[in-house]
């Protein structure tokens, strides 16, 4: 343990807590300290006091010194008019001159004399007998008359004259720098030692530990909660210092208990993590194997291309498994059925219900003869809305699906389409338009889908180089541009007539580049499925008149 401090208050440090090093590494802020402002502030007050003391001493000895050399002139005056008294009766200006020059010669502070006597018409108030004077300069004056009197042989005194004698104050005013100079070296002398005194005071006292708390407090501020104060003293530095130390101590018995606590739930931190990676795995797997599952549901593009002029599908669920999945069944005498859905949901609640669909459809297949696209679908909404029925208490639980189906017949040279809410989209390169045959405005299996509706039949003659397409609202629907707007049907019957002239097998990838353009860093928002095919009829007999009608059949 290191011990530091000042006599009767020491700083230490705890061995084995908070970084080591870290108090001779505290910075200390610029500026002046408290000891210095402490010795200006008393500084300025003893000045302060020290003008006020020597201007009141000023003021007092001053008039002490003009009071004195007052009462000089007064002397003075008094004993010159005594002594010219006979000199004045007999009208003697040479003596009075003589008198008067004598005295200004002996005294330097008399500035002028004036002598008038009292006999003759020549008073006070006429033309004096004597007049002398030199330069006053700017010093204070002081006028002295006195009466000349001469005492006869009978004793008798009489006013023979009248002496007026200007006086300068100047000799006052050097008598009293003269004085007040040993009381300036004297308050000089008590500032610088009450400066010193109460400087060594202020700072065993005061400055030196609170210099030591600002240090240690410092420490603590950059980590090191090692830092204690020893304390012998009772009065409020003693408190302060107590206080100081109770902190210490709170804060590094919290800074223990929250590292341990820290490092615990760090410790269960990464067991949970463990587990969710391990959960994660297995539901990554789960899905990933789901994806199997739903892939071995939907038909092999190989087959369909034995049957078909030419097709592409592009399938792109959001997740790994979606909710979108296509149709290919064959039928007897050469015909099949092509169809693309798009069920409520995505991710694995869409799969499911993929796979809901799925077998309900292939109950329909195996229970409708004809094959009627529109029959079809009745009964697909019919059965789907029964399948989940279980589930209708609960609002929140609506499911259905979007249905595109076309039924081929190359023998007869059409195909036959209905739709819920898809339609069949047609490019015929003869008029180099897209025409689109539009779904019923209805979808299957919902709570709001009208069980009893009828689906209408479309009937599209098959014609060499003519193409066909369904396609979900995902492909249509999906954000991208400036502005995020959807791609469109505009922007997609554009994109299937640029890429009418390349092979269907090479159209997907020239749809997904079309489509990934218009996406650029948005994020795919459905699930997307598109399948293109075309097919020529076996029938040679079917007009060009024939090839662009398409007229709804209705069982």
């Amino acid at each position: 343990m290191s011990v530091t401090g000042w006599d009767d208050t020491e700083s230490y440090t705890l061995r084995g807590a908070g970084p080591r090093g870290s108090g001779d590494e505290v910075a200390r802020p610029g500026g002046s300290s408290l000891l210095t402002r402490v010795i200006l502030m008393i500084v300025g007050c003893t000045l302060l006091v020290g003008l006020i003391a020597m201007g009141v001493s000023s003021v007092l000895v001053g008039r002490q010194q003009r009071d004195a050399l007052t009462h000089r002139a007064t002397l003075v005056g008094t004993l010159q008019a005594s002594a010219m008294g006979q000199a004045v009766w007999e009208f003697d200006t040479r003596a009075v001159e003589a008198m008067i020059r004598g005295l200004m010669a002996e005294d330097p502070a008399v500035r002028s004399v004036k002598v008038w006597a009292a006999t003759g018409g020549r008073g006070g108030h006429g033309e004096p007998l004597v007049e002398l004077d030199r330069p006053s300069g700017r010093a204070e004056l002081a006028t002295v008359e006195r009466q000349i009197v001469m005492s006869g042989s009978n004793g008798e005194r009489t006013m023979v004259g009248l002496l007026r004698m200007t006086y300068s104050l100047e000799e006052a005013e050097s008598a009293t720098l003269t004085a007040l100079a040993p009381m300036a070296g004297l308050v000089i002398f008590s500032l610088l030692a009450v400066i010193g005194m109460i400087s060594v005071l202020l700072n065993r006292l005061v400055l030196a530990p609170l210099a030591r708390l600002t240090r240690s407090a410092g420490a603590i501020a950059a980590g090191d909660y090692r830092v204690r104060l020893r304390n012998t003293r009772a009065d409020e530095i003693g408190q302060l210092t107590v206080a100081f130390n109770h902190m210490a101590e709170t804060v590094h018995d919290y800074t223990e208990r929250l590292e341990q606590r820290v490092a615990e739930r760090t410790e269960e931190l990464r067991q949970s993590n463990e587990q969710l990676a391990v959960v994660n795995r297995q539901v990554m797997d789960s899905i990933q194997y789901a994806s199997l599952l739903q892939s071995a549901i939907l038909p092999d593009e190989r087959e369909m291309a034995r049957h078909l002029d030419g097709v592409c599908v592009l399938w792109r669920p959001r997740d790994v498994v979606g909710g979108d999945f296509h149709i290919f069944r064959e039928l007897e005498d050469g015909r099949f059925l092509i169809g693309v859905a798009d069920c409520s949901g995505h991710g694995v609640p869409g799969a499911f219900m993929t796979m809901t669909v799925s077998a309900i459809l292939d109950h329909v297949l195996s229970e409708t003869p004809d094959s009627d696209p529109a029959a079809i679908l009745g009964r697909l909404n019919r059965m789907v809305r029964a399948a989940l029925a279980r589930g209708r208490d609960n609002p929140r639980f609506d499911n259905g699906l979007d249905i595109g189906l076309c039924l081929v017949r190359p023998d007869r040279g059409d195909l036959l389409f209905a739709g819920g809410r898809i339609g069949l989209h047609i490019v015929d390169p003869s008029t180099d338009k897209v025409g689109e045959v539009k779904g019923d405005p209805q979808s299957l299996g919902y709570r709001r889908s009208d069980i009893g509706h009828r689906f209408t039949t479309h009937r599209v003659e098959l014609a060499p180089g003519r193409s066909f397409y369904l396609t979900t609202d995902g492909f249509l629907d999906q954000a991208g541009g400036a502005r995020g707007f959807g791609f469109g049907n505009r922007r997609f019957s554009t994109m299937l007539l640029e890429h009418d002239a390349i092979p269907m097998a090479e159209r997907r990838t020239a749809f997904a580049q079309a489509l990934a353009e218009h996406q650029g860093e948005r994020a795919q928002r459905d699930d997307i499925t598109l399948v293109g095919f075309s097919v020529s009829p076996v029938l040679a007999a079917v007009s060009a008149a024939d090839a662009s009608s398409s007229h709804p059949v209705h069982p």
